[in-house]
């Protein structure tokens, strides 16, 4: 038997409501439906990114640096930063993340040199970026692997979620689940039916969407 030959499996969020409802099940209710399914879409997203990182939100850019600049505001769809190497001469070199309760603690904030620490404080709108010392050239650049907040879902037809396919049938099952609170005459054991297949879904994703190498850790122990 032949197999189709392709690998573009896709919902847009028409289909992804579609499914949803019929996993509800019970007469159809339209009308606002679309509307609030859209909303639930949206922080049941923002709900994933606290559970952690997503592989596919996190890339890496690059950011300009400037002589005797202490912080750099990044963009307000960036929600935290994992790591930094600053860039010299064709070299990479990895810098320590520190917390900010630790950047206030330096005596000279306003010191300058190749800079080898840095902090993030995470404001309500985007982060803001510290690197001690502060850079004595222009000519550095930084290279930042960044977290982005998923795009909003603003449209029911001929639009897709902002997620990988892995994340479908949790996608799926995690709106069947919100869209059921809010629909009149659903029976409270298929909704915790349906709760019970969405985090089991969705644990199961977010366990294989994971980095595969291997990971040392070495406890960094203060001299006297």
């Amino acid at each position: 038997m032949a197999t189709s030959g392709t690998y573009s499996f896709a919902l847009d969020i028409d289909e992804v409501i579609q499914e949803a409802l019929e996993m509800i099940g019970g007469e159809q209710t339209l009308g606002n439906d679309p509307k609030s399914a859209r909303r639930s879409i949206n922080l049941m997203l923002q709900d994933w990114q606290n559970r952690g990182i997503l592989l596919w939100t996190s890339n890496t850019t690059i950011v300009s640096l400037t002589t005797s600049v202490t912080s750099y505001d990044l963009n307000a769809n960036i929600v935290d930063v994992t790591d930094a190497v600053l860039t010299r001469s064709g070299t990479d070199i990895a810098l320590t993340r520190i917390s900010m309760e630790e950047y206030l603690r330096i005596p000279r904030k306003s010191q300058t040199g190749r800079p080898s620490q840095f902090a993030i404080r995470r404001e309500q709108d985007n982060p803001t970026m510290f690197l001690w010392p502060i850079p004595a050239n222009s000519t550095d650049t930084l290279k930042i692997e960044r977290v982005k907040f998923m795009q909003d879902v603003n449209k029911s037809a001929i639009q897709n979620a902002d997620i990988s396919r892995r994340f479908l049938p949790a996608f799926t099952a995690g709106l069947a689940y919100k869209m059921a609170w809010k629909r009149p005459g659903v029976e409270g054991g298929r909704i915790t039916a349906i709760k019970e297949e969405y985090e089991l879904l969705l644990a199961r994703a977010m366990d294989e969407d994971r980095e595969r190498a291997s990971i040392k850790i070495v406890p960094r122990l203060n001299r006297v």
